[in-house]
């Protein structure tokens, strides 16, 4: 098993025991914009009681769990850091939690093929990938929010864009990042 099958066994375990998910971080990103490597897995998940023991006992020995809890700072979710043991590979867990943009992006999200995966999963939108990753702000996640706009962008719901980027402060690097994409609007007119 390599790290994309583990982490497909994790999605196919959630949706075995009942727990809603959504695979966010570069997954997420490449299915809407230019695919890149990632070291990691990263799911959001509504855990309930005893769902995150249910699924480490059922992922068996080949998973091991860090029992240390970690807060993500932008958005104040408990994660829980999940070891593929053979390769090393960690699937971060994210709790849901109440951020209001974190609950939105949740009830949007929507089912689609992963390549990566080799199965259907649950994905935030494309938009709302772009205004998480650019919450977060890193370099990487700067990358990938021109990549998705640049895929994807002519989709947009941009007033939904707008209006949470207004609010987390990340407008001004909206569009500065939109200023740097080359018009691919010819790219359509070849479809």
């Amino acid at each position: 098993m390599n790290s994309e099958q583990a982490t497909a066994r994790v999605v196919r375990l959630l949706e075995e025991i009942g727990i809603q998910y959504m695979l966010v971080g570069a997954i997420s990103s490449n299915a809407y914009g230019i695919a890149r490597a990632t070291h990691d897995a990263d799911i959001v998940a509504a855990f309930d009681a005893g769902g995150l023991t249910e699924l480490v006992r059922r992922l068996g020995p080949e998973f091991r769990l860090d029992r240390q809890m970690q807060i993500e700072t932008i958005t104040g979710s408990v994660r829980n850091v999940l070891t593929f043991v053979r390769t090393s590979f960690d699937i971060e867990l994210f709790r849901l939690n109440a951020d209001e943009h974190h609950q939105q992006r949740f009830a949007r999200r929507r089912r689609q093929w992963i390549s990566e995966l080799q199965r259907e999963a649950w994905i935030p939108t494309a938009e709302d990938v772009v205004i998480q990753k650019l919450r977060w702000g890193r370099r990487k996640d700067l990358d990938d929010v021109q990549n998705v706009i640049a895929v994807s962008g002519h989709r947009f719901d941009w007033e939904y864009v707008n209006a949470w980027t207004t609010k987390h402060g990340t407008h001004e690097l909206l569009k500065e990042i939109r200023a740097s994409i080359p018009d691919t609007e010819f790219l359509d007119e070849q479809e």
